[in-house]
């Protein structure tokens, strides 16, 4: 399988680690949904202008192989009691016959920052996400789930981010910096989000648009000093308001053999909602 290299002794850790854990969690029926009032704020980028209504979806085109992709928001699920929205990741099209056509496409996925055990996230393999579970408000939007395939007998494993992970904080505003998510307990790992630029106009296959720019950099320590830590290249999204985002680009530099830069950008949006142009 492409882009997953595992050895036999990896896998049956990984099996023995998986069953112990045992936090596959069943469906149940959720609890009413937050309702996201109209954008009182002008020159930001506020909760309804980042569109997540059930039935959306943002298919995206790696702009170096040609392999499309496609998000789509469907479903919700009760995480901690909670109604959660999920956000599916499609298979890659198009692949060569003996090609695995699943990958990790998201940045933090592909650098290993997805899969935990106990304290620390499983290193050296880049496991492709299925599926995402998100929650938004006013305030903000957090991942506090994801399922993750996994090269055993069952291979959807339902895991929950502990703690969650506040992927935007609204309102989107020039010089913004928040965390998205911080682990201090084993080897430590940080990541932030930082509003660089607003207005930026961008062309993607999908159409024009004028964007707000967002940097990620993930911080690390990978060794027992405690003073040792490691700085990530950037991730950069571009984000246009009733779109979402509309481009982004990261560096896998944990998850695999070589450094890689990966760009992916709009190729087509579908949106049911308001949103809808």
């Amino acid at each position: 399988m492409k882009n997953i290299r595992i050895s036999f002794y990896s896998y049956s850790v990984l099996t023995f680690l998986l069953l112990i854990m045992g936090c596959d969690e069943g469906l149940i029926d959720p609890y009413g949904e937050t309702k996201i009032p109209a954008p009182d704020t002008s020159g930001t980028l506020t909760a309804i202008d980042f569109p997540t209504d059930t039935g959306s979806a943002w298919t995206y085109v790696n702009v170096d192989t040609e392999q499309e992709f496609t998000v789509r928001v469907q479903g919700t699920r009760d995480i901690g009691g909670t109604t959660h929205r999920q956000m599916t990741i499609s298979e890659l099209a198009p692949v060569e016959p003996d090609e695995f056509n699943l990958d990790t496409v998201d940045h933090l996925a592909s650098n290993a920052y997805y899969l935990r055990f106990d304290t620390d996230f499983y290193e050296g393999f880049s496991f492709p996400i299925l599926a995402t579970y998100f929650n938004k408000t006013p305030q903000g939007l957090t991942e506090s789930a994801f399922d993750i395939f996994l090269p055993i007998e069952n291979p959807v494993f339902h895991q929950k981010h502990f703690p969650p992970r506040l992927l935007w904080d609204f309102p989107l505003e020039v010089n913004k910096e928040w965390t998205v998510f911080e682990k201090n307990i084993g080897d430590p790992v940080s990541a932030t989000r930082y509003v660089a630029e607003k207005d930026v106009p961008i062309s993607v296959p999908a159409g024009r648009y004028s964007t707000y720019v967002v940097y990620e950099e993930v911080i690390y320590g990978d060794s027992d000093d405690p003073t040792v830590r490691l700085i990530s290249p950037p991730a950069v999204y571009w984000i246009a308001p009733s779109v979402g985002i509309v481009k982004y680009r990261f560096s896998r530099y944990r998850a695999t053999d070589t450094f890689q830069t990966q760009t992916f950008e709009l190729k087509n949006v579908h949106l049911p909602g308001p949103h809808t142009n």
